[in-house]
């Protein structure tokens, strides 16, 4: 009877061991996974095409400054935090438009985005108070309104920078200079016997 009661008793606990999974999988910890895995960056010399191109890039930071600056008038003499992220978001996309501009086009914007910093700053600060806050609204228009007047994507199509860049350190073009038999180094030793 005793042999039987220990050989039971051995049963149920191998069977309580066993379970579902094997007794390795059920008491060996599982390696953790990284949080970060760091991604190879390629670096190739010459040019590099983007992911997007800069049309595409200048639609979406103008659509997100509309939004944002419409959002900053809606809330303006409301909710200090909301009018200080509206402010922020909306030079944000501002300052990201003029990147995919030519030259003379990011001068014409320049004006009303330093006149919107200073606006935001003072949302961010604090410092506009209730009787600032009609004139900050009527700059705040006139800001929207020559933005949206002249900088659509329509009006702004042919003066969008290319889409290349090129990584190429600037050592190599000197050295490609240097390697040229018409080049520097040619006419340094044309001049000697």
């Amino acid at each position: 009877m005793k042999k039987r009661l220990a050989l039971t008793a051995m049963l149920a606990v191998s069977l309580s061991l066993a379970g579902c999974a094997s007794l390795p999988k059920k008491f060996i910890r599982k390696k953790k996974t990284p949080a970060h895995v760091a991604q190879v960056v390629y670096l190739q010399q010459g040019g590099y095409v983007k992911q997007f191109s800069n049309e595409y890039y200048y639609k979406t930071h103008f659509t997100f400054w509309k939004s944002w600056h419409e959002e900053w008038l809606r809330w303006l003499g409301g909710n200090r935090k909301k009018v200080s992220r509206c402010a922020q978001e909306s030079v944000n996309h501002l300052t990201e438009m003029i990147r995919y501009l030519s030259p003379e086009k990011q001068e014409e914007l320049r004006p009303d985005l330093e006149r919107l910093s200073r606006l935001a700053l003072k949302a961010q600060s604090g410092e506009a108070g209730h009787s600032d806050q009609s004139m900050t609204r009527s700059e705040l228009e006139r800001i929207q309104r020559a933005v949206e007047g002249g900088f659509t994507y329509n009006k702004m199509k042919d003066y969008l920078l290319p889409e290349t860049i090129d990584l190429a350190p600037p050592d190599a073009a000197s050295a490609a200079d240097s390697t040229d038999p018409a080049g520097p180094a040619a006419g340094s030793s044309a001049g000697q016997p």
